[in-house]
């Protein structure tokens, strides 16, 4: 894969992942739910989180190095970030259905 090709997958990446996280945290308080994930990611110790990082990178990399071309790469990884959001905000509903029920 050319390094071109590599980078524009990778800045996708960034920029989808930044939207997904910013859009879980503003959406979370907007609804007024505590954003849960955020808050138990934060509490993690420094090797813990470095761990998370380096296995999340390395999947998302490999991930791109595969990818047979640069709209299948960009379409999987907008499908992947629009996953991680809708995952996120049933999680965080389901938390806070638990927490009223108990």
């Amino acid at each position: 894969m050319e390094v071109v090709v590599f980078s524009l997958l990778l800045g996708v990446v960034l920029i989808s992942f930044l939207i997904v996280l910013s859009l879980y945290v503003v959406w979370s308080r907007i609804v007024g739910l505590d954003p849960t994930v955020a808050q138990r990611f934060v509490s993690l110790t420094k090797i813990k989180r470095f761990v998370m990082a380096l296995i999340t990178g390395a999947t998302l990399g490999t991930g791109l190095v595969v990818a047979p071309s640069v709209r299948v790469g960009v379409a999987a990884i907008v499908m992947l970030a629009a996953s991680t959001f809708a995952a996120l905000m049933l999680f965080e509903l389901v938390q806070y259905r638990t927490t009223i029920d108990s």
